[in-house]
């Protein structure tokens, strides 16, 4: 409608005649705007509802899934993480079902500023065993994103990459961190 105002309060005629074709041309178009305004705010209507599906069965097969892990030992995680003495640099282990997959975490001083993120207080002055266990408790409350539980030989998703910047990034999106440090 706003179009067809607008194209109604010219004076036509102060207008030539290719003007008034163009203006009779727009205005026949306005019923074809206002009809195309009204099905993309459906449209986005419907992509609002679909994103809070999918966000809602994301949410169920998390939570399915962790209680899976908890009441099946045969997919119960063992994490842990290695030490590499040739390049002083640690890997995370994780075993599950009789598969096993190891991703590089890097080094000490780089795997504390990954970290940091999720403290307040600073963290590059505590021990090697403190970075361990937020690397096995973190891994721990998403790795059962990266498994395919319905997979018979290897469990592990192939299109989801298992490293150190997936597992973060599934972690901030989980909410079970309690800092958050802006950058």
């Amino acid at each position: 409608m706003r179009l067809k105002k607008f194209l109604q309060s010219y004076n036509t005629d102060l207008l030539n005649k290719d003007e008034l074709n163009k203006l009779s041309e727009l205005n026949s178009q306005s019923l074809e705007y206002n009809r195309l305004l009204k099905r993309k705010s459906k449209l986005n209507q419907e992509l609002k509802d679909i994103n809070l599906k999918i966000k809602s069965i994301n949410k169920l097969h998390s939570e399915f899934a962790s209680h899976l892990k908890k009441t099946n030992k045969d997919i119960t995680p063992i994490i842990s993480v290695g030490f590499d003495k040739r390049w002083s640099t640690y890997n995370c282990i994780v075993k599950i079902s009789g598969s096993s997959k190891s991703f590089y975490l890097g080094k000490e001083k780089a795997i504390k500023k990954k970290l940091q993120q999720f403290h307040s207080a600073n963290i590059m002055g505590r021990g090697i065993g403190f970075v361990k266990t937020e690397i096995i408790r973190i891994v721990n409350t998403v790795i059962m994103q990266f498994i395919d539980i319905n997979s018979e030989k290897d469990v592990f998703k192939k299109r989801v990459k298992l490293n150190l910047d997936n597992v973060l990034e599934r972690y901030v999106a989980s909410g079970e961190w309690d800092y958050w440090v802006s950058r």
